[in-house]
Formats: structure tokens, sequence, C-alpha cells
């Protein structure tokens, strides 16, 4: 069986079979759902109805200068959604205004001296100045997807010949030469995640829609194909991604923009769905779903999604992969009521989404009941009315938090014992001081402080023999947490154990070297908290925990936009600490779901 993208398609066939994309017919537009549609040109109106976004350098500067990157980013963002926007009310209606909306934003992004926004400008980071330079080539996730969403508007319109001239030129000098030229991309050949599917998947999409050239449009398929199999060679054969459900959707969920749009301009006969990871990877995001929104969300992935549009590579995998959760899931992803249009839009995956028809069936079938991914350490098991998802890992993970043996629990579809996510990004997210932020601290996680230590970073901190055992009535999962603490805490084992039926039971079995300092634990829990002799109720949630700890309730405030968004503006921190401390012992906290009266 082929292992590798390569092998599956070879540059002889990559060469003769790109017969270039079938584009969408105006009948294929007149049959988007009314719904839809009024969705749509409504969010296109109320844009319109503002002025266009200005993008100061002072901006530009802030993160140089403050380390703040929503000042620019917001607005750079809000462009591109514009244009995505005005670009389907022009594709739905046939109206000129939208075309010259369109117009007037592609021109404004042209008229950008970079398309990479400021925390990835690595040259002129580099240099240690707060603005880039003309001649600076970065070739970041958000220049490649400017050039993959001008090449699909270029496609899709009937634009006047000057703009599409600056357009091919300017897709040309930002994203397919400089791609072609440099092959030593930090995406490429230091780190392996997100990065390098998102990228390549734009630069198939400038490639093949915009790549006048045939050899040289092969060329730059040829380089796709090797840089992602860069990409799937470090994948576990499990299909779990350490970055979170939110980064699946541009790891995973971008290798299936680029097979497929590779499958769709060569009529089926260049065929990556073949590779032997990708159905693994289709079923990971209905596996980590919880419900509605809600999903499981180790590192930095927030605890809720709301791109609709990710349910369209999503269907592309479970149909060619034949995994039918895969299938199920994109039609409910489809189903919710969030703006067809993320605030980081992908045009291919919108009009697919607007326009696929086996996105309109009814999501049939059921989801998987138990989730074990043993290379990515996570088991996610479900049973009566719970959920709880534990991970092992290590901690130097892809958007790593030190959460080695943390787990979340949610009842009827709602987390109510949780992992918080991720505020804003900011330059410190990404910096040597990232593990002063709380929220990557593992004392901000469902986990011990054994005597006075928390886990730091680093891949020397590491779960030890997860495991897990999967019944028809019970699922249980087992790991050692004494790896992910520093020498200093002393640990000889720290085995936690997950048993779970119609509740949840979670085992801490501990051998230390000495007597300790201080136990405690740390559970941080959405809702509303009471507390009585011996257990918590959070919510619809009851937790009974040994008479040998005592409770301590503190509120969590959150004030980052992006965080409050999820929770609120405040969520609950228990701190459980022991009564009695003895170098060995074992406690177990039971959580349960609240029966109705």
């Amino acid at each position: 069986m082929a292992q590798t993208l390569r092998d599956l398609l070879p540059e002889a066939l990559l060469t003769r079979s790109l017969d270039g994309l079938d584009l969408p017919t105006a009948e294929a537009w007149a049959g988007v759902p009314a719904s839809d549609r009024t969705a749509l040109l409504a969010d296109a109106e109320a844009q319109l109805a503002t002025a266009w976004p200005v993008l100061p350098a002072s901006d530009y500067a802030r993160f140089h200068r403050e380390g703040d990157r929503e000042r620019y980013e917001t607005p750079y963002f809000a462009r591109r959604r514009r244009i995505v926007t005005s670009a389907l009310a022009a594709l739905l209606t046939g109206e000129e205004r939208w075309v010259a909306d369109v117009v007037d934003g592609i021109w404004l992004v042209c008229d950008e001296l970079t398309w990479t926004i400021p925390a990835h400008a690595s040259t002129a980071i580099a240099r240690g100045e707060a603005l880039p330079r003309p001649g600076d080539r970065d070739l970041d996730l958000f220049c490649a997807e400017t050039g993959g969403l001008l090449a699909w508007v270029d496609a899709l319109l009937a634009l006047d010949a000057g703009t599409r001239q600056r357009i091919a030129t300017e897709v040309d000098r930002r994203v397919l030469t400089p791609f072609l030229e440099i092959r030593d991309w930090p995406w490429l050949i230091r780190f392996t995640n997100n990065w390098n599917p998102w990228i390549h998947s734009n630069l198939t999409a400038c490639a093949l829609l915009i790549e006048r050239d045939p050899s040289r449009r092969a060329k730059v398929m040829s380089l796709v194909i090797d840089g992602l199999d860069v990409f799937l060679d470090s994948y576990p054969d499990d299909g779990g991604c350490d970055e979170g459900a939110s980064y699946w959707t541009r790891a995973g969920g971008a290798v299936a923009d680029t097979l497929a749009l590779l499958y769709d301009a060569s009529g089926g006969k260049l065929d990556g769905f073949r590779h032997p990871k990708l159905r693994p990877i289709a079923a990971y995001l209905p596996a980590m779903h919880i419900d509605g929104r809600w999903y499981v969300n180790f590192a930095d992935c927030p605890a809720q999604l709301d791109d609709p549009s990710v349910a369209y590579p999503l269907y592309r995998l479970g149909l060619h992969t034949g995994e039918p959760s895969a299938l199920r899931h994109a039609r409910l992803v489809k189903r919710r009521d969030d703006p067809l249009v993320p605030r980081i839009p992908s045009m291919g995956r919108v009009v697919g989404t607007l326009l696929e028809p086996g996105l309109r069936d009814d999501a049939e079938g059921t989801q998987p009941r138990t989730t074990w991914l043993p290379d990515t350490e996570v088991l996610v098991a479900r049973s009566h009315r719970l959920l709880v998802a534990l991970k092992g890992g290590h901690n130097a993970e892809s958007h790593n938090h030190n959460d080695v043996g943390s787990f979340i629990i949610a009842v009827d579809g709602v987390p109510r014992v949780v992992d918080l996510g991720v505020g804003s990004y900011t330059r410190q997210t990404f910096s040597a001081d990232r593990y002063q932020i709380f929220t990557m601290q593992s004392d901000y996680h469902n986990l011990p402080q054994i005597n006075g230590l928390s886990q730091p970073a680093g891949r020397e901190f590491h779960a030890r023999g997860m495991s897990a055992d999967v019944g028809e009535t019970r699922v249980s999962g087992r790991l050692d947490l004494a790896g992910a603490y520093p020498a200093e805490a002393g640990i000889r084992s720290w085995r936690r154990d997950l048993m779970m039926s119609r509740s949840v039971e979670i085992t801490d079995t501990w051998e230390l070297q000495d007597t300790p300092s201080s136990l405690v634990w740390h559970l941080v829990v959405n809702g509303p908290v009471a507390v009585e002799e011996g257990t918590v109720r959070v919510g619809d949630l009851t937790i009974a925990y040994d008479d040998e700890l005592a409770l301590t309730v503190g509120p969590l405030p959150l004030t980052d936009p992006r965080l409050t968004a999820v929770w609120g503006e405040q969520v609950t921190r228990l701190v459980f600490s022991a009564r009695s401390l003895t170098p060995a012992g074992t406690t177990t906290m039971t959580f349960s779901g609240v029966e109705s009266p």
C-alpha cells in the first residue's frame, strides 16, 4: 500500500493530469438555499455601508513596540472578509455594485506593502525593526491566504483586465515566486504544524487558478506534494492533532483543501485521499465534538468552534475516505447559525460549503462513543449524560500548555470541568515568557501541585505509560504523571486512573521520596457552584471528594475577550488541599450528573 502522497501522486502523473478546475455555474449559484442567500446578502450589505478599514503603519508597529496584535490584525482580516462577502453577493445577485466593491478591496490589498501580519514578519523582526521593507519575503499563513483569496476571486468574477493583471502580478511576486526560490522556510524544515498544510493549500489555489505556465504550475504542485509529505510523515497514525480541534481545521482540514483541489482539477486522477493516514485524520474532529459548538479543547484550542465553512473540507475527507463520522459531522457543522464567512475566511471553503449538495442532507448516524488515540495520548469517552476527556502527551507539543494528565468533563453537552483555552494572541504568547500566562500553567488546569511545584515546559516533561481499556459498559484510562514534574518534586510515581461507567472516577495514587510539604489539586469549573459537606455541585454536575481534602472555592475573573466570549466574565477555581501529608496515598473524586427531580 502506498505510504506517501508522492507514491500516490508521482510527478509524471501530476504533469499530465492537471486539466483545470471546473468553476461553479450560474445554475449552481441559483441553487444556494434561500436561508444562506439571505444571511450572506445581509452580511454584505452591512459591510458595504461602512468605510473600508485603514491599515496605518503605526498600528503595524504596535506589535514590535507593545506586543499588540489585535490593532492591526482586526482591520487586516476585516478587509479580506469584506472581499469574500462582496464577491459572494456578486455571484448570488449578478449586481455590478458588488463587483465594484470587490475591486476596491483588491486594490487596497494589492497596495499593502506586505501581506504578512506583524507577528510573522520574520525578516523585520530579525532586523529588530517595527516595520517591513520593500523586498522582504515572508511567506506566512496570511500572505499565502491572501494570495489564495485573490486567486479565487479572479477565477470566479468577471473582473476588468487591469485588476486581473494586478492580481496575477502580486500573487506571483508575493507568493509563487518566493515559494519556488526559497526552500528553507521555517514552516517546512524547522517545525511541522498547521502552517505547513495551511500555506500549501493556498499555494495550490494560486497555482491552479492563477499560474498560466503548465510546467511552472506542475513544479509548484510537485513541491506542494513533497511539503505535505513532510507534514503527514510527522503526523501520528491515530490521526490525532496535538494542537487541538480548532487547529485541526487548518492542519488535517487544510490537507483536505489541497487534495480536493487536485482531485477536482484532474477529474479524479490525482487522488491523494488514499493516503493511509487520511481516514484517521477525518475521524478526529467528530471524535472531539461534545455538542453544539463545544469541543474537547486541549492546548491553544478554544472550547467553541464557530466556523461553518469547516464543513466543506471535512465533508470531502469523509466522502473520499469513507469515514461516516466525518460526513455526519460536516452536515452538523453546516447547520449552525454562525456567519458562513468567518473572521479569517478561506474563499474556496466558503464556496464549497455553500454549493455542495451533500451538505444539505440530514446528519444521519451516531457519534463515536469512545475514542482512544494511543499515539497522541488522548482518551475521550461518553456514557449516559457524561463526556470525559483525558490527555497524556508532553509539555512541548504544538501550541503547548503544561497540562499532562489534565481532563475535561461535560454534562448534557456542556463542559463543567474545563480547559480555558487561550486568550488573545500577543507577542508574549509565542515568546520565552509564554508560561507566565496563567492559561498555560498546570495550576490552571485540572492537575495537582506537588510539594509546591507545578509542571514545567519541555519535551522531557511527559506522561509515562498511558493506556486505555475500552469495554461495552466501562472505560478506563491510566497514566503516570511523575515524569511531568521536576525532580525537585520528589515523585517516585503519581498514577492517575480514570474509570467511567455512569459516573466518572479520577483516582490519584502517589509514592513520594519523603513526606511532602503540600499536596494540592486544582479544578477549573464552569457554572454556578454550591458546596455541601464532601460534595460540590457545578451546574448539573456533582463532584464528590474524600474527607481528607479541604476545599477552597475562589472566583477566577476573566477579562480577555477571547476567553469571555466562551466562558463569560468569571469561572470558578476549586482548590483541594490534603489535610494529612503522607509520602504515599490515594484520593478519588467522583463526577456524576445531577438527576432531574
